[in-house]
């Protein structure tokens, strides 16, 4: 089983990519928009990998963080949730996600894509009491402070939410009231796509 890989990304799409291997093979690997925006086409990466294989299929799920697996791993037990959904719940932000349910916050996960309230409730019931070694820290979540970014950064981001069928109206109001904090990709991205949600 494949449990991590390293070396150049060849391919890079907001839910997958391709990663070229020092023995020449490439591997083709699932991940979120969250894992796309933090990722450069041609640099190196180191990507932990959960291998899910069954009888008909198989496929690459990638993480930047091993905590992030810890998560998914954990996700994919609870019934209805499956790998690319999984991969969609990842997308919220793993440190509100853990927040969300351990304070049993069912809106926050009823507002990501594909979850309905159901599922919402038994993700919740199914990971309330598990510990994830993830330091979740809420004390700048309510800063709505504005903040300028830089133009190009901004239109980056603005790209890449109307490519994932946001309307560009509702994203440059997101993208105006962002925190003071929030400076990067990495952080900027999914804080909009959980407030689009």
């Amino acid at each position: 089983m494949i449990s991590y890989l390293k070396w150049e990304i060849i391919e890079l799409d907001f839910n997958s990519l391709t990663i070229l291997t020092s023995g020449g093979v490439g591997y083709a690997v699932v991940i979120n928009e969250i894992i796309s925006a933090n990722l450069v086409l041609n640099d190196d990466a180191e990507i932990f990998i959960y291998h899910h294989k069954t009888e008909n299929s198989e496929a690459l799920f990638g993480f930047l963080e091993k905590s992030d697996k810890d998560v998914f791993t954990e996700l994919i037990k609870i019934s209805w949730v499956w790998g690319k959904v999984a991969m969609q719940i990842l997308s919220l932000w793993i440190e509100r996600l853990i927040h969300a349910i351990q304070s049993a916050d069912n809106k926050t996960i009823e507002g990501i894509k594909w979850i309905w309230k159901k599922m919402a409730e038994k993700i919740i019931l199914e990971l309330k009491d598990k510990e994830f070694k993830v330091q979740v820290d809420t004390s700048s979540w309510t800063n709505t402070a504005k903040v300028f970014i830089d133009r190009s950064l901004f239109e980056q981001i603005k790209d890449t939410l109307v490519n994932m069928w946001y309307q560009g109206k509702d994203v440059e109001r997101v993208l105006e009231g962002l925190p003071e904090e929030m400076k990067g990709a990495g952080d900027i991205l999914p804080y909009c796509i959980r407030e689009l949600s």
